[in-house]
């Protein structure tokens, strides 16, 4: 590992640990995903800010699914809680769903499993879905 690689993963470890994870908890989900001490500090402390607060997560349920850290928070996690936020608050869904199949979906099978399902009852879930609707925060908690 050069010097440089070992400053990047030593930040986001500490970044990590900030947030209340151990550094096992930070190995743990490195071992899954190697990948995820390559993005930047920033990323981390954006991505672990909106799981816990706008979807109520605990730190440790995020390490245990690191690939979450590697999706785009802007065009793919938003649009897509913005979605499930209006199809549970409409009572069209369950909120007991794990919510790690969302977003993880590819873009067809996500538009299909939720969007075009819902679109005749719910015409706002293509808003959602295009990012024009403001993603509030889910007020259940979510499984991952």
């Amino acid at each position: 590992m050069s010097m440089i690689s070992k400053t990047v993963s030593e930040r986001n470890i500490e970044a990590c640990k900030s947030f209340g994870l151990s550094e096992d908890q930070v190995y743990s989900a490195f071992k899954m995903q190697p990948i995820f001490m390559l993005i930047s500090e920033k990323t981390i402390n954006k991505m672990m800010k909106f799981f816990l607060t706008k979807l109520n997560l605990e730190p440790s349920a995020i390490c245990k699914y690191p690939n979450l850290l590697l999706l785009s928070l802007e065009k793919r996690i938003i649009p897509r809680c913005s979605v499930l936020q209006l199809v549970i608050s409409t009572g069209f869904m369950n909120e007991d769903i794990k919510l790690f199949h969302p977003l993880t979906r590819s873009e067809k099978k996500f538009v299909e499993m939720l969007v075009r399902k819902y679109q005749q009852v719910l015409p706002a879930i293509v808003k959602a879905h295009e990012g024009k609707i403001e993603f509030q925060g889910c007020p259940v908690v979510l499984k991952l």
